[in-house]
């Protein structure tokens, strides 16, 4: 009784006209319902910090989280990216010869690319000269840390500019890390 007109002092005090009963009983009194939760979690967020080479966390080419002379591991998730391309656009793969298709030879590439991009903007193309004006026709570039040197290198596309008979393929061939060539986040 002391607790009830002790609540209503003080809400009265503040200005509300409402009283509680505190003797309610806090356990439920009636049948038991289990429930059983069926959401699921649609959630495609991929702004964590994990480093684990899942995801870097970042979407940010310049990700101020990558300390200084440190660099970001090649997430995992880009080899099932450029395989799937490789079924779903082998079309656009069979023909990402440059010297034999031009320009748009570069459709593959540049969907591939693009498609990276979306989970982590430090995907782009290797500069092949130091003044980025001719890139790499067959490889993915991931800079690792926060300038544009420091790149990791993948060929993605196996047999490209194939000789007659040869399959063109969707690859994942991680080569060395490259702390001399630039990175680029688009080529144009």
């Amino acid at each position: 009784m002391k607790r009830t007109a002790t609540l209503i002092l003080i809400l009265f005090t503040t200005g509300c006209e409402q009283t509680f009963n505190l003797d309610v009983p806090t356990a439920p009194t009636g049948p038991s319902v289990n429930v059983t939760n069926t959401n699921t979690n649609t959630n495609t967020n991929t702004t964590t910090t994990d480093r684990t080479g899942s995801d870097t966390g970042s979407n940010n080419p310049n990700n101020p989280n990558v300390p200084p002379g440190t660099d970001l591991p090649l997430p995992s998730y880009g080899e099932a990216t450029v395989k799937s391309f490789g079924v779903s656009d082998a079309a656009s793969l069979a023909t990402s010869c440059q010297l034999v298709y031009g320009e748009s030879a570069w459709t593959w590439l540049d969907k591939v690319i693009a498609a990276l991009q979306v989970r982590d903007a430090r995907w782009g193309y290797m500069c092949k000269n130091n003044d980025c004006t001719d890139f790499a026709k067959d490889i993915v570039a991931y800079k690792a840390g926060n300038t544009n040197l420091g790149i990791w290198i993948v060929d993605v596309i196996g047999n490209h500019c194939p000789n007659p008979g040869d399959i063109v393929t969707a690859t994942w061939q991680t080569l060395p890390f490259e702390t001399v060539r630039q990175w680029r986040f688009s080529r144009k």
